[in-house]
């Protein structure tokens, strides 16, 4: 892996909270919904079990590689087309894709879209046509290009998104970070706070203006019902805007008002920033755990200032997205986690920050070698 990929990879899911700059929401301002948790089935001691069973395969080890298959066909020479949203995070992912078309042997260009409904409208409307053989597009609100994915469609020209919901009962295959990913996650981390952590008051915070977030809540919420019926959940929402700046002061607000509140989980653990200083400060001692940890986080994880989280395997993520287009284009079937949207998931905890936290987490540091391997197999 070049040190251009690997100083990219540091900014990863510290620019994660960017997304909601591509997306739309409301900030209520305030609790979101209430669950008891007192769902039928299981007792506590079932569940705990049930639930320690399900996070095995994410303990220690990364989850499994989402591409097994060998590229049939070739696609070398063709062109695809990056739909670049212009937040930091979609500049991110163009870094990560420029060695990754460079290893396929495909012209990747980057177009530019901006997150306003003219500015999308536009860039869509060269790329369709220009006619390139692929289009991967992260980030930008299917609201905003719908009309123009059905060209594409129509023209037989493969679409693979990241970070994009609402997108497969329209026809985009296995989109990447979307609901099924969301709602996986949701569910490990209601697993992990049922099966390693103590506490069983719980404030789950997410942020509106990220739609993914609403989804992991959801799930979190549905599942932690399932395996831990004495829990009981808080759903606090925290605008995108506040982080990193009064996010973490609100925070303490809630837990301050909420003095029963033995577990923290965030959504979204960018929305973490600063919080466990300003927790320190308080004197409020509290368990943490959040869904895709970014350096910063990863930095309080190895301090011992924050739980555990959720890594999720970024460069893998927009690697295959480009897998996808190029399966699609040679004809070839897509399988395994890569067709379910899923890619690698592990939760980190102080014992497995083995790595410089501020160069971000990959499961699979020889990702670029794997994917050479499989796409090399159809020159």
């Amino acid at each position: 892996m070049s040190i251009g990929l690997k100083n990219a990879m540091s900014l990863a899911a510290a620019l994660l909270a960017a997304v909601a700059l591509a997306a739309c929401g409301d900030d209520s301002g305030g609790d979101a919904g209430n669950n008891s948790g007192a769902a039928a089935g299981a007792n506590a001691e079932e569940g705990k079990a049930a639930a320690a069973e399900a996070i095995k395969p994410y303990i220690g080890k990364p989850s499994e590689f989402p591409v097994v298959e060998p590229l049939e066909k070739s696609p070398k020479g063709k062109k695809i087309a990056y739909m670049d949203c212009g937040t930091p995070i979609c500049s991110l992912f163009w870094t990560l894709l420029e060695p990754a078309g460079k290893t396929m042997g495909v012209e990747v260009s980057r177009v530019k879209t901006g997150s306003a409904a003219a500015t999308v409208d536009s860039a869509f409307s060269s790329v369709v046509a220009n006619q390139p053989d692929g289009v991967i597009v992260t980030a930008i609100d299917i609201s905003l290009w719908q009309k123009h994915l059905t060209k594409l469609q129509d023209m037989d020209i493969p679409v693979a998104t990241t970070g994009v919901v609402g997108v497969a009962d329209k026809g985009v295959e296995a989109p990447q970070a979307a609901e099924p990913a969301s709602g996986l996650q949701g569910k490990l981390l209601a697993d992990y706070v049922t099966a390693e952590l103590t506490g069983k008051n719980i404030s789950l915070y997410k942020v509106p203006e990220l739609p993914f977030t609403a989804i992991v809540a959801s799930a979190f919420e549905n599942e932690i019902g399932k395996v831990c019926p004495d829990c009981k959940v808080r759903t606090v929402n925290i605008s995108v805007t506040t982080i990193g700046n009064s996010a973490p002061s609100k925070i303490v607000s809630d837990l301050q008002a909420n003095p029963d509140t033995e577990v923290a989980v965030f959504a979204i653990d960018e929305a973490q920033t600063g919080v466990p200083a300003a927790l320190k400060t308080a004197g409020i001692d509290v368990e943490t755990i959040g869904n895709s940890p970014g350096p910063t986080n990863l930095q309080y994880i190895k301090d011992g200032q924050e739980t555990a989280g959720l890594g999720v395997d970024l460069p893998v993520l927009i690697w295959t997205t480009l897998d996808i287009v190029a399966r699609r284009i040679g004809g070839q079937e897509l399988t395994g986690n890569e067709a379910k949207g899923i890619g690698p998931l592990q939760f980190l905890r102080k014992e497995d920050i083995k790595f410089d936290p501020a160069k971000g987490w990959t499961g699979y540091p020889d990702f670029g070698e794997r994917f050479g391997k499989l796409w090399n197999a159809g020159a």
